[in-house]
């Protein structure tokens, strides 16, 4: 982007009749501003057969004043797309393959298809008609070019595009050919002039993307976007407009574009090009074309900005100096000039900046407002990079006036949340941001993607620390993945962590549709896998995330802070306990509110803002949570304890491996699919909420563990349906729905069955397993087996229940009478003497001792497995004491 004011004007303005050659419609003029000079000043655009340019004087600048008397331009208006009727006009032009230009490429025998595929059409004049379509596919414009038998431009026709409306707005225009774009960017690009030869060299070189920009001028700022990220060849005409003076040539250095100029015919300078090779039946190798460095972009002397801001003064010896009282003093070693100016959603302002040396080198720097506007903070930055500044206040207020002045930067989004950007539709990952159909766009060097409309500024990282959001090329697919990962952790226990996944994703549109998001909670005791199980979901955004431990000092505000520094992503959290502090916090993520707290750098007493929740939230835990309302809230995943089989083993080792190189591609493979999604999510929830409600219509259930199951599955459903995932082994949709359904119906019965027992065994049970995780109690002492049956030494264990079940529920425990009259009721057939008993148990005072000589009345015989499926009672893994 030019960092001058003055430049020619841009489409859709129309040219002017060149005063030396007399050609109409071929002379570009300048603007200031946006403002139209003088019209003497100008460029021809017949660069091969006159070339005449009359370049604007500072001198005239100050003398006249004529370009302020006109109205503001119109350059930049609102763009707006072809309505129906003319849209319907231009894909009919496309069925008619009458004109010279068809009945020519057919003599090449390029085919009919190849044609119409390309947007070349014919209208009832039999004048050529190329469609533009920009990357989203949509039709934008169109070109009209006549051409004769030999397939040669007839240059008495004047070539245009759809005349403009009338009503303030315009048609955009675009490079011909970029919606055929490889989206994966693995191509070359070929950019020519022509449209009829980007239409011919593409069918017979195919192994290259081809693009037409219209002329040698034609690559303009507005249409190079698509360019980047892109391997680019600039093929030459065989003229001097071409291979040397063209502007596109100059966009392509600006834009930072990876670029190459290639020449196939050096020895002419006729504009000879390949289609014309074609056509006297060549076929040149354009690889092996002569390569042409590009010029050197002109050194830019600064001195002429005094006319802008005339207190500073950019010299041609690199230095800058500002006005003072007296003097002019010498205040930098270098140029400084404003690139972007960034703001985030809480308006605070960033300006990246470019240090311009005069050996060329050039340092940018990210600097927050308040040190812009500081002396003394901007030395400290500047020094930093080994450059001098000696500016006081005073002198940087002159170097901000001049900076403004020259309006040569652009502005952008700045972003601090990784993951999706709602308005844009982007995901950002630390190094590289992914568009809704999958493709990937890296930031420049100012950390800037730029993508339709959009300037962002993604998150900064520390560069010399791999961050966990950072995108690695492993090239790993979702189905790889999942089968490694149900072989390691057995389908029960993967195929819901695998939906939660993949609904976090979408999580704004189940939002949108449902206005709440369910909380993944894994429970089970230590050694099950259940941490395993929900880290693999974290390197699915890049790399592991970093533990959140619930047992640490956690404030309310930091734990809403991590919940809010991504956007559709999944976020974990360890070590749940009941009456944690923060447990309202944690239900707040289903509701999808946040925490409020007084605005930052506000006056005001009253005034407040909120830092809202972005991210799915995972949970694990040793215990089951208390709260009834917490626990509604949540999708219930038991892992219970199991021998691994030597083939979980394996799997599980493979997993481990290949998560180590970074699994964000998956992530990248299913974001493609966000359109589908849009489309089909509400049907889908829809279809999975009524199938599970009808399992249980003769049970009175809560709502909500539909519904929660449901968002969770749906997008997941579509996904499987549509066979771009294959979370089950079926293909047709209604077997599909059968075992979505059958696999839901199990976690909601079995969330249901604990979640609605609050009697007084769930208290005892569930203080018991407290105790036991706890290390309050061990087996032999206070518990042992035998065979199916738990042996429980009531008597000791009272006494340690009373006091830990106060602290858990604040209230007095119940009774032992009671609690045993609720089990003999649980036990039933068996008789009082096979329930209530006297037991051996070993000496309290002898742990090392394993003799069972001490016999205990009122002990309990109970069917373990029982209370194993009842109340999720585990006595037999226990987490290492000093974990």
């Amino acid at each position: 982007m030019s960092i001058y004011p003055i430049r020619f004007e841009s489409h859709p303005k129309k040219k002017g009749t060149c005063p030396n050659c007399g050609h109409k419609n071929c002379f570009r003029y300048y603007e200031k501003d946006g403002v139209r000079m003088d019209e003497a000043f100008g460029k021809c655009e017949r660069t091969n057969s006159c070339g005449y340019h009359s370049k604007p004087t500072f001198l005239s600048l100050e003398s006249s004043e004529s370009f302020m008397q006109h109205e503001i331009s119109d350059a930049v208006k609102e763009t707006m797309l072809p309505n129906e009727e003319v849209q319907h006009k231009l894909n009919q032009y496309i069925k008619n393959q009458s004109s010279h230009l068809h009945t020519f490429c057919h003599s090449l025998k390029i085919p009919r298809e190849h044609l119409q595929k390309h947007g070349v059409g014919t209208n009832q004049k039999g004048v050529t008609v190329f469609v533009l379509k920009n990357e989203k596919r949509q039709l934008v414009n169109a070109k009209w070019v006549l051409y004769k038998s030999d397939g040669h431009r007839d240059k008495s026709f004047q070539s245009h595009s759809l005349k403009q409306p009338t009503d303030g707005k315009k048609y955009e225009m675009c490079l011909y050919g970029e919606d055929l774009l490889d989206p994966e960017k693995k191509k070359t690009v070929v950019v020519v002039e022509s449209e009829k030869t980007k239409v011919i060299a593409s069918h017979f070189y195919p192994q290259f993307d081809w693009v037409a920009c219209g002329s040698a001028n034609g690559l303009t700022s507005a249409k190079i976007t698509p360019l980047n990220g892109r391997k680019v060849i600039w093929l030459c005409d065989a003229d001097k407009a071409g291979r040397q003076d063209a502007s596109s040539i100059k966009n392509l250095q600006n834009h930072r574009i990876d670029f190459e100029i290639i020449d196939l015919f050096p020895k002419r300078n006729d504009g000879y090009d390949i289609a014309d090779a074609i056509g006297d039946k060549l076929l040149p190798d354009i690889l092996s074309g002569t390569r042409l460095p590009p010029k050197k972009p002109k050194k830019e002397t600064f001195a002429q900005m005094k006319v802008q801001y005339s207190s500073v003064d950019y010299r041609e010896d690199g230095s800058m100096w500002v006005a003072g009282k007296k003097n002019w003093e010498n205040v930098a070693n270098f140029h400084l000039f404003i690139r972007f100016c960034t703001e985030d959603e809480n308006q605070q302002i960033t300006w990246v900046l470019e240090l311009r040396q005069k050996n060329g080198d050039t340092v940018f720097l990210e600097v927050e407002h308040d040190d812009f506007c500081s002396s003394k903070r901007m030395k400290n930055l500047i020094t930093a990079k080994q450059l001098s500044f000696k500016a006081n206040d005073d002198h940087l207020s002159e170097i901000h006036a001049h900076l403004f002045a020259l309006k040569g930067f652009s502005k952008a989004m700045k972003i601090n949340r990784f993951g999706l950007h709602q308005e844009s539709e982007l995901f950002l990952f630390a190094n590289y941001a992914v568009t809704p159909l999958g493709q990937l766009i890296s930031p420049d060097e100012f950390g800037i993607v730029t993508y339709n409309e959009w300037s962002i500024s993604i998150p900064r990282t520390n560069t010399n620390k791999r961050h966990r959001f950072t995108l690695s090329d492993h090239p790993i697919k979702f189905n790889h993945w999942f089968n490694l990962f149900q072989g390691a952790h057995l389908k029960e226990n993967a195929f819901l962590p695998a939906c939660f996944y993949i609904m976090s994703l979408f999580r704004d549109i189940a939002v949108f549709q449902n206005g709440f998001s369910p909380i993944l909670y894994a429970k089970g005791p230590a050694g099950t896998g259940k941490s395993s199980i929900i880290r693999s979901l974290t390197y699915l955004f890049g790399f592991k995330q970093d533990d959140i431990n619930l047992k640490s000092k956690n404030t309310d505000a930091a734990l809403i802070k991590l919940m809010s520094q991504s956007s559709n992503t999944c976020l974990w959290m360890d070590e749940f306990v009941n009456n944690l502090p923060q447990e309202g916090l944690l239900q707040a993520a289903y509701d999808n509110t946040g925490y409020h707290k007084t605005a930052e750098n506000s006056r005001s007493k009253t005034e407040t803002e909120s830092i809202d929740i972005h991210s799915a939230l995972m949970l694990t835990s040793n215990y089951l949570p208390q709260n009834p309302i917490f626990f509604s809230r949540c999708l219930f995943l038991p892992i219970e304890s199991q021998q691994k089989t030597k083939e979980q083993i394996i799997a599980f080792t493979q997993l481990s491996e290949l998560q180590e190189n970074g699994l964000g591609m998956i992530t990248v493979e299913l974001l493609k699919h966000r359109a589908l999604i849009k489309e089909s999510y509400s049907a889908a929830y829809t279809t999975l909420y009524n199938r599970l409600k009808a399992c249980f219509i003769h049970e009175r259930l809560p709502e909500r563990l539909f519904a929660n199951m449901a968002l969770t599955m749906a997008c997941a459903f579509v996904l499987t349906c549509e066979g771009h995932i294959a979370l089950c082994e079926y293909t047709d949709r209604e077997d599909i729905l059968d075992e979505f359904t059958e696999i839901g119906r199990k976690y909601i019965s079995r969330q249901h069955s604990i979640q609605n027992d609050t009697s007084l065994l769930s208290e005892f049970f569930g203080t018991l397993q407290v105790m036991f995780d706890q290390y309050l109690i061990h087996e032999g002492i206070h518990f042992r087996f035998d065979g199916p049956l738990l042996y429980l030494r009531t008597p000791l264990i009272y006494t340690i229940f009373m006091e830990k079940y106060r602290r858990i529920y604040y209230k007095e425990a119940p009774d032992r009478d009671s609690i045993f009259q609720e089990i003999l009721q649980m036990e039933a057939p068996r008789t009082e003497k096979e329930v209530i008993k006297t037991i051996r148990f070993r000496q309290p005072d002898k742990k090392e001792d394993n003799v069972l000589n001490q016999s205990v009345t009122s002990s309990l015989s109970l069917t373990y497995e029982y209370l194993k499926s009842k109340y999720d009672l585990n006595l037999i893994n226990r987490q290492p004491k000093n974990f």
